[in-house]
């Protein structure tokens, strides 16, 4: 009989793999992680996040999040930003596992017309991959705890590589430019698809100190980050971001030909937390009597991360 893969150990091959992935296209992921390095820091990613216009994309990757040992916990709100999200966490107290942040596009806070083309884009995807290799392995561990190292290869291939991409046609320019005139951050999000639109860094375990001094190192090796950190000094959770590059999109021209936009998909997040806080705002300890640390997200800090990857108009073409 083969040996199954805990949840514990297939959610270390999928962060290995997606951040993988993650690094093959972005830049700035691979200079933070030499910056890391000659700190003589640890590497360690406190969170990915997606955004999704996508209902059956969103139920698809919580599923698939479960065998990882990931479940959905809290929810977000964030009308501005016509999104929203929720975190995905392995129950219990320790702040430094692997959490995912998925937001989802609120259709229903678009013009009819405009969510009309999103759901046309996404029908779209959804006709050109097959999922259905990828439900069976979700049900087998589902069924068993686990999985063989097998299934476990071709389960995070599908995750990363198909279930996190856009595997149909390219994006509509009218669609994008639809969409990018109500939210920008909706339109990075169908710019990309379901992938890591960032990954996250821990500032503690990078060793610099704190993450005014992690900022202003990245500041000076020519990072371009958000104008301000997010939270006060001494709160449970702090955060900044470089700001997404712009990048070339292949769309749809309105003759039909294909043509280029620029849009802004993906950065890179540091983040910093703090002591978790009870309902009275009383600081937690574990029993050991060490702190626990605040392990979820803030809505306020995010409102303002969201903004390193928003496409607020396409280009006419490059």
């Amino acid at each position: 009989m083969s040996v199954l893969l805990s949840p514990r150990e297939l959610r270390e091959r999928f962060v290995e793999a997606a951040t993988a992935k993650f690094a093959r296209n972005v830049p700035d992921f691979v200079r933070l992680r030499a910056l890391v390095a000659a700190q003589g820091g640890r590497f360690l990613n406190d969170h990915g996040a997606i955004r999704t216009a996508d209902p059956a994309v969103a139920a698809l990757f919580v599923r698939a999040a479960r065998v990882l040992g990931l479940h959905r916990e809290r929810d977000y709100v964030f009308p501005a930003k016509k999104l929203v999200s929720f975190d995905l966490q392995v129950i219990g107290d320790d702040a430094h596992q692997f959490k995912v942040f998925l937001s989802q596009v609120d259709l229903a806070a678009f013009p009819p017309a405009v969510a009309a083309l999103i759901r046309e884009d996404c029908a779209g995807q959804a006709a050109a991959v097959d999922h259905v290799p990828f439900i069976a392995l979700i049900a087998k561990a589902e069924a068993s705890g686990g999985l063989d190292t097998r299934d476990a290869a071709a389960f995070i291939t599908h995750f990363c590589e198909v279930l996190m991409a856009r595997p149909g046609p390219p994006l509509r320019r009218a669609t994008l430019d639809a969409v990018a005139a109500v939210s920008g951050e909706a339109a990075s999000a169908l710019a990309l698809g379901p992938d890591f639109n960032h990954v996250t860094i821990d500032v503690p375990a990078a060793g610099f100190g704190g993450i005014d001094a992690m900022a202003a190192a990245m500041l000076a090796a020519g990072f371009t980050l958000l104008p301000a950190i997010q939270g006060a000094p001494g709160t449970k959770l702090r955060q900044t971001a470089t700001m997404a590059a712009t990048m070339a999109t292949p769309v749809i021209e309105t003759d039909g030909s294909l043509g280029m936009a620029q849009s802004e998909k993906q950065f890179v997040e540091i983040i910093e937390r703090g002591q978790a806080l009870d309902m009275d705002a009383a600081p937690r300890w574990a029993d050991d009597g060490k702190p626990l640390i605040f392990r979820n997200f803030l809505a306020a800090n995010a409102e303002k991360i969201f903004d390193a990857a928003s496409t607020r108009s396409s280009a006419a073409g490059i």
